[in-house]
């Protein structure tokens, strides 16, 4: 069964309407859903592996627990419900400037990478980003003072106005 078929599958079950795609990448896929009240919408993400699950829903909870929902000025998504059998999570839909995406994040520890992946990491993602480095790198900073190692910055995760 393929991720769209997962969802459909799981939004059944939760008596959810799926009413577009918001994204699709390798760690899974992200789709706005509604209740049965037709009011309001969220998103669905599910996940096609269970460790990007895991840690991304290790990260939510983090963030929930400290009461965050926006950092150096950009909103976070709130966790609204997880599943651990079908992978998957309800999230808030947020507008920019936004961090989304946590499927790649370390807790606690950064990666242990050698010192010259890191410097051509930052470079890359510093040319993404332009004269509007210094901000996103405030935002890694402040994410990363709660012990969250956030490593898929590009302007799809982190959205600027």
């Amino acid at each position: 069964m393929n991720l769209k078929e997962k969802a459909d599958a799981y939004a059944a079950s939760r008596g959810l309407e799926i009413t577009g795609i918001l994204g699709d990448g390798t760690q899974g896929n992200v789709w706005t859903v509604r209740g049965k009240n037709k009011l309001i919408s969220w998103a669905l993400k599910l996940h096609a592996r269970p460790q990007n699950y895991r840690v991304e829903k290790e990260v939510y909870l983090r963030l929930q627990d400290l009461g965050l929902v926006s950092l150096a000025g950009f909103d976070i998504p709130t966790l609204l419900r997880a599943d651990d059998f079908h992978l998957a999570l309800e999230l808030s839909i947020v507008s920019p400037p936004y961090v989304l995406d946590f499927a790649q994040a370390t807790l606690d520890w950064p990666p242990d990478f050698p010192d010259e992946v890191w410097e051509e990491t930052r470079r890359r993602w510093r040319n993404l980003y332009g004269v509007e480095w210094p901000r996103v790198e405030r935002l890694l900073g402040a994410i990363e003072a709660h012990g969250i190692h956030y490593l898929d910055v590009h302007p799809g995760n982190i959205a600027l106005l």
